[in-house]
């Protein structure tokens, strides 16, 4: 009985003609080549995504590295202005240390006169913190 389907089909091909069988045998080394082709494209596609991933990982470990010396220069410029800062103060109070003490008796009359902080600052050439303290001081009066 094993015979029997391969008779079966042995007797189905020989009623068959030659064009019809070269027909089927086309039609099925069609099919093997689209399985060929589909195969590869989806291998080839894979292959494209991997390299892409690839890709994108790198591109986000230079993403994380650019955050990272961001990170440290955004603390350098802290440091920076914090120093100047401090820079500044000293600045300010060698400069408040060498004026002679008629620089202040001026600015002093200024604000006898009714001019406010601003003022004092444009005409006089005192710091903020000193204009708005000898206008407080002389409003205090």
């Amino acid at each position: 009985m094993q015979d029997a389907p391969e008779g079966l089909l042995i007797a189905w091909f020989s009623q068959l003609e030659d064009l019809t069988v070269l027909g089927i045998l086309m039609s099925v080394a069609g099919a093997a080549i689209l399985l060929y082709l589909w195969h590869g494209r989806r291998s080839k596609a894979a292959h494209i995504e991997q390299a892409l991933r690839g890709e994108i990982e790198g591109l986000q470990r230079k993403i994380d590295g650019q955050a990272s010396a961001l990170s440290v220069l955004g603390e350098r410029v802290l440091a920076l202005e914090e120093y100047l800062e401090l820079v500044g103060h000293r600045q300010q109070k060698i400069e408040s240390e060498k004026r002679d003490p008629r620089f202040y008796q001026q600015a002093i009359r200024m604000a006898d006169q009714g001019l406010d902080a601003e003022a004092l600052i444009e005409r006089c050439g005192v710091s903020r913190s000193e204009a708005e303290l000898i206008s407080a001081m002389r409003s205090a009066r």
